[in-house]
């Protein structure tokens, strides 16, 4: 019995283009970890590590079943607490506020199946990962958004972004929700970034001004 692969099976979501675009992003399931501040810190790593574990320890159960699933490529969700920074565009999300306020969900996505209590046993199985109990059940419903492919270092996202958030404004959106990044090639600290391949996504509304 072959598995589910999530990449294949969810291909759209997996898929973006170099130039800017409009799609539609449905209800997805995920497990994930929170945190905050830059998401370069040894934290960050430590975290999305022990995800990546999580979530293979928990493909091991199904393994040979009807449920069995592959799903490895970690996104992450970021957010300002607004009341605070106040709004943060798309095209200057990483260059307004002092990223020590920055909030973050690292997550992996998950069939619709897998439940909070799959996460329970899971835990249960996973005592020697340090952030076992910090692993939550997620849904998320995007809706209409616009994306882009970035390719190469994290870094050249500081001038992406600014072409997406052009994109958004002449299509007279703005943004709603959680950048949104999907790092179809996985990457850790110390590694070369010139192989990334990451889908920057925003989730955005019409503009009624």
């Amino acid at each position: 019995m072959s598995a589910l692969n999530l990449k294949d099976t969810y291909k759209s979501y997996y898929t973006a283009s170099e130039q800017p675009e409009v799609v539609d992003i449905l209800e997805a399931t995920y497990i994930s970890i929170l945190g905050s501040g830059s998401p370069g810190t040894a934290v960050f790593y430590e975290k999305k590590k022990a995800l990546l574990d999580f979530v293979e320890d928990l493909q091991q159960q199904y393994t040979g079943s009807d449920k069995a699933f592959i799903s490895n490529i970690v996104e992450i969700f970021y957010w300002f607490d607004e009341a605070e920074t106040g709004f943060v565009d798309i095209g200057n999300f990483y260059t307004t506020v002092d990223l020590d306020l920055l909030h973050y969900r690292i997550a992996i996505r998950t069939p619709e199946y897998i439940s909070d209590k799959n996460i329970q046993e899971t835990i249960h199985l996973s005592k020697t990962n340090p952030f076992a109990n910090d692993f939550k059940l997620f849904k998320y419903t995007a809706g209409k958004s616009v994306q882009v492919l970035h390719l190469g270092p994290f870094a050249g996202e500081l001038k992406t972004l600014p072409i997406l958030q052009h994109f958004a404004t002449e299509k007279g959106l703005k943004k709603s929700g959680m950048h949104h990044e999907i790092h179809l090639v996985n990457f850790e600290s110390g590694q070369s970034q010139d192989h990334l391949k990451t889908i920057l996504r925003d989730p955005v509304v019409k503009n009624k001004q």
